[in-house]
């Protein structure tokens, strides 16, 4: 009997054997599953505290949007131009040193300051101007006069300026003037020099005016002069008629208004008695 019974021992061994091999790989894989459900969690933890956080970055973005369009309405949304006298210094200075269109026969003129770097300059110069160019400069009703007031806070805007004069040097203030707005983004010493180049100036005689510090300084002029007139911000206009070398009768408009505030303002000009 116990023959018989002897050759069961090793199978019950094996079978043992077998048992606990197999509950330890369970154990593992309960681990393993336990690891991967905790790993889980924390994933799903972290997603919901990025969906959190890109909610919250959402609603700054808005508010950031909302407060550059409340900005952009209030520099958009000037009062209507009102009439105010101007000082006896604002001469016209037909001589030539400043950049001027239109006929010598026009009884009104624009005289505009401005700022390369401005944004709001560029949109005046791009949506506005052209209209005013084409009904009242090209028709002999409007001289158009530039003067500079480069903001302290646009760094390349002086610079600028310097390049569009030294331009008007070679008979091409107004060609550098759109290249200028076009590259507004884009704005430093080296691209003035690239500008001058596309215009066909002569680059020499360019760069030599561009260090010139008489140019700086009659950048300085222009901004001492918009300064005594209570100017603050760009683009800003002065819209009245011609006495001489003087403006007179003047109105003032600020911002990059629509042509139809200019029109308004030129046309009661031109109907006063």
């Amino acid at each position: 009997m116990n023959s018989t019974k002897l050759p069961l021992l090793p199978i019950i061994v094996l079978t043992l054997v077998v048992t606990l091999t197999a509950c330890s790989k369970t154990n593992t894989s309960l681990a393993q599953q336990k690891q991967t459900q905790q790993q889980s969690q924390e994933a799903n933890a972290a997603i919901l505290a990025m969906r959190d956080d890109l909610k919250q970055l959402k609603r700054e973005v808005a508010a950031i949007r909302q407060a550059v369009t409340d900005i952009h309405k209030i520099a958009m949304d000037t009062p209507e131009p009102v009439a105010k006298p101007l000082p006896a210094q604002l001469a016209l200075d037909l001589d030539g040193n400043d950049p001027l269109l239109g006929s010598e026969d026009a009884t009104i003129a624009i005289v505009e300051f401005s700022d390369f770097q401005c944004p709001y300059c560029k949109r005046f110069a791009d949506q506005t101007f052209p209209a005013i160019k084409k009904n009242y400069i090209k028709t002999g009703k409007v001289r158009y006069i530039a003067r500079d007031f480069p903001l302290d806070f646009h760094p390349q805007a002086q610079g600028a300026a310097v390049a569009a004069n030294c331009a008007l040097a070679q008979g091409a203030y107004w060609q550098m003037r759109d290249s200028l707005f076009s590259n507004i983004r884009e704005l430093s010493p080296q691209r003035y020099q690239e500008l001058a180049g596309e215009l066909k100036l002569d680059l020499e005689q360019f760069k030599l005016c561009s260090s010139d510090k008489r140019h700086i300084e009659e950048v300085s002029e222009d901004q001492g002069l918009a300064a005594s007139l209570g100017i603050s911000g760009t683009p800003s206009f002065f819209i009245g008629r011609i006495e001489g070398d003087k403006l007179v009768n003047g109105r003032l408009i600020v911002g990059a208004q629509g042509y139809q505030t200019f029109s308004t303002v030129i046309d009661s000009i031109i109907a006063a008695p």
